[in-house]
């Protein structure tokens, strides 16, 4: 086994993948020869493979430093889980395609997770997130859930402290992200049913809370996002983000549904028809021009009655209480 494993899901990135490859690679020397690896699961487009496969280092797959990873069908959530499975790394690292490391980002948060390694409540530790345009002081550790689950950013923490959910850059145990028995159970129905991106980094942040497990921000380098640029690409709420060759965030191309319709499965299993009702106006505020979520309401509850059932009858806490307890701020 080894100590930790970088897990990186693709579209139709290349350029930008190679980027974040070789950012990785560097932050990987720290831990010293065979400690890391990155494991890449990639649904391109055929054309846009080809193409990743002529830009990737590939020496280093030779080296078993990358392992490269084909997936015929577009979906963000199997294929970070396809990379996790096949990860050697006791600890998984998960970054988007698109991300420049930060100075000893990866260093830091495996000392953290050595340094916790008997805490059986440890869920998701996670490096702050910022922007390539942004100043550092911009970097960003969590979500307000204050009124609703899709927040404002909070600022990046100083100190280590628990937090409530944020997407990547995040590590945990490799193990306990894929148990059903006693851990998260990974993603769940967004997997199963491989529907379009939009509610994973939430549907994974708030569900260790319920099941008692804490999530944790550690004052560290960001990962530094790529894009996209205001007044200059096309913002999230827009169907493709491209600035010449380099394109990202076609995430909302793929999957089962429409883009965001994770937002809403993930409401109904984490805390029922209370928790639509209580996101539904901000899921339409910002992704109203991809999905109706009265349209889509009951075919959302659909997807996600099996998971529901296996997180009831594990939970140690309901998402009302978890509202009026706040466990981040203890």
């Amino acid at each position: 086994m080894k100590k930790v494993s970088v897990i990186i899901s693709n579209r139709n990135d290349v350029s930008m993948l190679v980027v974040t490859v070789r950012s990785c690679i560097e932050e990987l020397i720290p831990l010293g020869e065979g400690a890391g690896e990155i494991v890449i699961c990639d649904n391109s487009d055929p054309q846009i493979y080809e193409q990743l496969k002529a830009a990737l280092p590939m020496g280093y797959v030779g080296e078993g430093l990358v392992n490269l990873i084909r997936q015929d069908f577009p979906c963000l959530f199997t294929a970070r889980e396809s990379a996790i499975e096949a990860a050697k790394g006791d600890y998984v690292i998960c970054v988007d395609s698109h991300v420049i490391i930060g100075r000893d980002m990866i260093s830091d948060l495996v000392t953290f997770m050595d340094k916790r390694k008997n805490d059986e409540e440890l869920g998701f530790v996670h490096a702050p997130v910022n922007w390539a345009h942004q100043h550092k002081r911009s970097s960003k550790h969590d979500r307000d859930m204050s009124e609703t689950e899709l927040g404002s950013w909070g600022s990046a923490y100083g100190v280590e402290r628990t937090i409530t959910w944020k997407g990547m850059p995040w590590i945990c145990r490799r193990n306990w992200f894929l148990d059903k028995a006693g851990g998260l159970g990974a993603y769940g129905a967004l997997a199963e049913h491989k529907l379009s991106w939009g509610g994973g980094d939430m549907h994974i942040g708030i569900k260790p809370w319920l099941l008692g497990f804490k999530n944790w921000a550690i004052p560290c380098s960001p990962a530094i996002h790529i894009g996209p640029f205001p007044k200059t690409d096309i913002g999230s709420n827009r169907n493709v983000v491209s600035v010449g060759q380099d394109k990202y965030r076609l995430w909302s191309e793929s999957g089962v549904g429409p883009h965001a319709i994770g937002f809403l499965v993930s409401c109904f299993i984490l805390g029922g028809e209370a928790m639509m009702e209580r996101n539904a106006a901000a899921i339409t505020e910002r992704f109203g021009r991809f999905i109706d979520v009265r349209k889509w309401w009951e075919k959302a509850k659909q997807f996600g009655k099996k998971e529901k059932q296996w997180l009831d009858e594990r939970k140690v806490m309901s998402f009302e209480q978890l509202l009026e307890t706040k466990p981040w701020n203890n």
